[in-house]
C-alpha cells in the first residue's frame, strides 16, 4: 500500500478529488425538467420520446462494453476526456432538433459519447482510494461522497435549468453543454497512472467475449451486477412521465421544475442515509431498500392520483440515491484493477437492456392512462427483486 497525502500531481487525494468534481459536475442535466415539453412542442408524443430513449439505450448498451474495453486498455484519462467533449457538442447540436429524427440522431451521438465515459469515474476512484487504503474502506467512503456532491450537483443543475428553460428550452439545453466541457477539463487535470488491461487475443471482440462470460460464470459477481442492474432502472423507466404526472393533477407549469429539484433533494436524502446506514446491513437488506420504497410510492399513487399524492413520487428518488451509493461497489469489490471498467459496463448494458423494455412498457401504459405508468413500474420490478434478494442471502449465510 502507497500513502501520499502532499498536494501535488502524483497525489492519490489530489486524483482523488479531481475524479469527484468531474464526476459532479457532468452528473446532471440542466435541461432535464424542460425536454419533455421540449419533445411535446416539436410533435413528438410519449411513445416517440419512449423510442428515441430506447435507441439511446441500445447504442449505449452495444457501445459500453467496447469503450469500457478501450478505457481499460489503452487509456481511463482520455476516454473520459473525449466523452465529455463529444457529449458537451452534441448538446449544441441538440437544441435545433425539430423532429424525431433529429432527435434520434443526436441520441445515437449522446450514446457514442457516454458510452465512452461511462464507468471511467468509478474507476479511476477506485484505484486511487486503493493506493491510500487497500482495503476498501477509503473506496467505498469516498465513492458515497462522489455520489452525494454529484447529487447535489444536480439539484444546481434543475435549479438553473427551470427559470433557463422558462426563457428557452433551447437555450437550456445548449447551457447543459458547459458541465460536460468543464468536466473535460477537470480529466485532463488528472494524472492517471492506473493499470492498463493487457489483450489475451488478437480478436479484441474475442478479448471482451471472454472477460463477460468470466463475469458471469462467477455466482457472486453474477447476482451482483444483476442487483446493480435492477436497482438502478427501478426509478428510470418513469422518470419521462413524471412532468406529466404534475401537469395532470394540476401542479401550475411554473411549479414543474420544482418537483424535480425536490426530487433531486429527496436522492440526496437518500444518498446521505445509504453512506450512514448500508455499512450495518447485508447485501440483501442493501439491495431490497429501494424496491420497498418504490412499491409504497406506487400504491398510494395508483390508489389515488391527485395534487397530494403525486409527491409520493419523492420516494422514488430517496430509492434512486441509495442504489446509486450502495450498489457500484458490490460490483467492483469483486473486480480486478485492470477491468474495471470493462466490467461496470458489462453490469451498465444489463441495466440499459432492462431500461429499454421497462421504458416502453411504462410509457405505452402512459399513452393509455398516465396512471398506469406506476403500475407498470410497480408490476415489472418489485416481484422479481424478491429473488435476487433471496439469492444474495443465500451467498451472505454460506460466506458466514
Amino acid at each position: 500500500m502507497r500513502k501520499i497525502s502532499n498536494w501535488g500531481a502524483k497525489s492519490p487525494k489530489t486524483n482523488r478529488i479531481l475524479v469527484i468534481a468531474e464526476s459532479a459536475i457532468t452528473a446532471g442535466l440542466l435541461c432535464i425538467p424542460i425536454m419533455t415539453p421540449f419533445y411535446l412542442s416539436i410533435g413528438l408524443n410519449q411513445e416517440q420520446i419512449a423510442l428515441s430513449q430506447m435507441i439511446f439505450t441500445a447504442v449505449l448498451m452495444i457501445l459500453n462494453v467496447p469503450m469500457g474495453w478501450v478505457a481499460d486498455r489503452f487509456s481511463r484519462k482520455w476516454a473520459n476526456v473525449i466523452g465529455d467533449s463529444l457529449a458537451g457538442t452534441v448538446l449544441l447540436f441538440y437544441a435545433q432538433a425539430s423532429s424525431l429524427t433529429d432527435v434520434v440522431i443526436c441520441e445515437i451521438l449522446l450514446g457514442l459519447a457516454l458510452a465512452l465515459s461511462q464507468g471511467v469515474d468509478s474507476s479511476l476512484l477506485k484505484y486511487f482510494s486503493d493506493q491510500e487504503d487497500d482495503r476498501g474502506k477509503l473506496f467505498r467512503r469516498s465513492f458515497g461522497l462522489m455520489t452525494s456532491v454529484s447529487q447535489l450537483a444536480s439539484l444546481g443543475l434543475l435549479l438553473l435549468g427551470g427559470p433557463i428553460g422558462a426563457i428557452s428550452p433551447q437555450l437550456a439545453i445548449c447551457s447543459s453543454s458547459v458541465s460536460y466541457y468543464m468536466g473535460a477539463i477537470f480529466t485532463l487535470l488528472i494524472n492517471d497512472d492506473s493499470p492498463k488491461l493487457k489483450s489475451r487475443y488478437k480478436n479484441p471482440l474475442r478479448d471482451m467475449g471472454e472477460l463477460a462470460k468470466r463475469c458471469m460464470k462467477n455466482p457472486v459477481l453474477r447476482i451482483r451486477i444483476i442487483a446493480y442492474a435492477w436497482a438502478r432502472e427501478v426509478t428510470h423507466g418513469i422518470i419521462w412521465v413524471f412532468t406529466p404526472l404534475m401537469l395532470m393533477v394540476g401542479v401550475p407549469v411554473a411549479v414543474v421544475s420544482i418537483g424535480w429539484v425536490l426530487n433531486e433533494i429527496f436522492a440526496y436524502v437518500g444518498t446521505i442515509l445509504a453512506r450512514k446506514l448500508a455499512a450495518r446491513l447485508k447485501d440483501e437488506s442493501i439491495f431490497i431498500m429501494p424496491f420497498i420504497l418504490i412499491a409504497i410510492a406506487c400504491i398510494g399513487m395508483a390508489a389515488n392520483l391527485n395534487i397530494a399524492t403525486v409527491w409520493l413520487y419523492c420516494l422514488f428518488g430517496v430509492a434512486k440515491g441509495w442504489a446509486a451509493v450502495t450498489m457500484m461497489p458490490l460490483v467492483k469489490e469483486r473486480v480486478k484493477a485492470n477491468e474495471q471498467v470493462t466490467v461496470e459496463s458489462i453490469a451498465r448494458a444489463l441495466a440499459q437492456l432492462v431500461y429499454i423494455g421497462a421504458i416502453y412498457i411504462i410509457n405505452c401504459a402512459a399513452d393509455i392512462e398516465l396512471v398506469y405508468s406506476v403500475i407498470a413500474t410497480a408490476v415489472i420490478f418489485v416481484p422479481a427483486s424478491i429473488p435476487i434478494a433471496l439469492t444474495l442471502r443465500k451467498q451472505g449465510l454460506a460466506k458466514s
